[in-house]
């Protein structure tokens, strides 16, 4: 009996040391991050201060606690939320001296040595957002732009207490603490992989920071076959991400993006890839591509330009026109396709002025020119005699389009009103000014030859009142305005 249990122990001896060499194994090669806890200290240091300081958890905790929730996106792409209570960042930096006019960027350390290095500019002069509907899009978590809609600007925190992925604070816990969060700088921003867990170390430097490698693309331009799909590229294709514009204007965090997918999860999601990190195209069309690199720790790339034509493709107007100060403006897109139809035309310096106002004379030729109408023998008002819009005016006059004054006079150089505009506008689409009235706070300030013109455009939407539910009838229109009306008619002018 006794040897049966020795030959046993023997069997079994190698099965032990089998399981132990794999513990020690273990041990050796797996990562600190594993085992990391909640950091006890928090060093601020580096040339960009003046007071070098480490805190302690004790010290944060009494000072002043601010909570936040975070929209954020990490590179994979994922949405989720973060809550998080502790000190701001700005707040921790004062105490530590920061040198304000010196400081360029700051490097974050955790305790397991990962390191994110954000630049002051986009950490303290960028505003940076909480976005409530970030996940308002068609695949909720993923990669298409949710809403950006009653944005909440938010500060960087060293949260001593936080939670991802719920946005309730109830669930908040020391467990990734010292932990550094920040807001979104646009709503599509990928700042996942900025929320640095276990910090132990801030490091802030004076030194430049460097500038991200400009994009390159395949093609890079010049004449290609109809159908050609477009490729962005830079440098390592991770946190720099490329943002692209194919209206000629200059890309900015609020343009689209090419490589949603960082490279490091590319084997990992290479079954769709290609449908998220999309090609650019078909170029169908001459076209030109901007785009530009922007991404944490350094400056944005300048702005490369891919200008493609199309083989046996007619130019397209529309690319080659640049209009220096309509880039943001709400009426951009409109007075881009008027511009490049030919019915209206910027200045000589490339800017359009959307916001000045225009003239009664300016109007009616946008308007004729819209409608395609021809010379017509007609009458001359005492005032249009040799002005550079006697004909369009004349040819206006002839459709009932316009009217003029009781002495035969036009006025073609003064304002046009809001009224006047929607007379003319109903006229033009021969529509039938409606009965009614209009429940904005200044409709008695229409005049009432107008009235029915303007409740006739307003119901048909080619004009809209204001935010402070006013028309204003008597005021001046302005360029841009007169460009939006002239575009919304657009499908009203069927009988000329």
């Amino acid at each position: 009996m006794q040897i049966g249990n020795e030959r046993r122990s023997r069997r079994s001896m190698p099965i032990f040391l089998y399981m132990m060499l794999v513990v020690v194994i273990f041990n050796v090669l797996m990562p600190t991050a594993v085992f990391a806890v909640p950091g006890d200290t928090l060093e601020i240091a580096g040339d960009g201060v003046t007071n070098p300081i480490t805190f302690t958890r004790e010290q944060l905790e009494e000072m002043e606690q601010h909570q936040e929730v975070y929209s954020c996106i990490n590179t994979w792409p994922t949405k989720r939320w973060y809550v998080g209570r502790g000190v701001r960042l700005w707040d921790l930096l004062l105490e530590a001296g920061i040198k304000e006019d010196e400081a360029k960027f700051i490097t974050f350390t955790s305790i397991d040595s990962y390191k994110v290095t954000i630049t002051v500019q986009e950490l303290f002069h960028d505003k940076r957002f909480g976005f409530p509907y970030f996940k308002d899009s068609e695949d909720g978590d993923g990669h298409l732009p949710g809403s950006s809609k009653e944005a909440v600007e938010v500060e960087p925190l060293i949260a001593i207490i936080g939670v991802e992925g719920s946005d309730d604070p109830k669930y908040m816990n020391d467990m990734n603490t010292f932990l550094l969060m920040l807001g979104q700088r646009s709503v599509t921003e990928q700042t996942g992989n900025l929320f640095v867990k276990y910090l132990s170390k801030i490091e802030v430097s004076t030194d430049e920071p460097e500038q991200w490698d400009a994009p390159q693309a395949n093609p890079a331009g010049g004449t290609v076959p109809k159908g050609t799909m477009v490729t962005l590229s830079n440098l390592h294709n991770d946190d720099d991400k490329i943002y692209y514009t194919t209206d000629g204007s200059d890309p900015t965090f609020d343009s689209p993006m090419y490589n949603w997918i960082a490279s490091r999860w590319w084997a990992a999601r290479a079954d769709v890839l290609g449908k998220i990190n999309r090609p650019i195209g078909p170029i169908d069309k001459d076209t030109t591509i901007k785009a530009v690199t922007i991404g944490p720790g350094k400056i944005n790339s300048d702005v490369a330009t891919f200008t493609y034509k199309v083989e046996g493709a007619e130019p397209d107007i529309s690319e080659e026109i640049q209009i220096s100060d309509i880039t943001g403006h709400w009426a951009g897109d409109d007075i881009k396709d008027l511009v490049a139809s030919g019915v209206i035309s910027g200045y000589p310096d490339n800017s359009f002025k959307p916001d000045n106002n225009i003239t009664r004379a300016e109007f009616t030729t946008i308007l004729i020119k819209m409608l395609e109408l021809s010379s017509q023998d007609s009458k001359v008002f005492t005032d249009t005699v040799d002005h550079w819009a006697q004909d369009a005016i004349s040819i206006a006059a002839h459709h009932g389009i316009v009217n003029g004054y009781e002495d035969n006079t036009f006025g073609p150089d003064e304002p046009i009103t809001r009224e006047q505009m929607a007379v003319m506008i109903i006229r033009a689409a021969e529509l039938i000014p409606e009965e009614g009235e209009l429940d904005f706070v200044d409709s008695d300030k229409i005049s009432d030859w107008a009235m029915g013109s303007m409740l006739t455009a307003v119901k048909s939407e080619i004009i809209n009142g204001y935010p402070d539910n006013t028309v204003r009838p008597q005021g001046l229109a302005t360029r841009a305005e007169a460009v939006t009306v002239i575009v919304k008619a657009h499908s009203f002018f069927t009988n000329f």
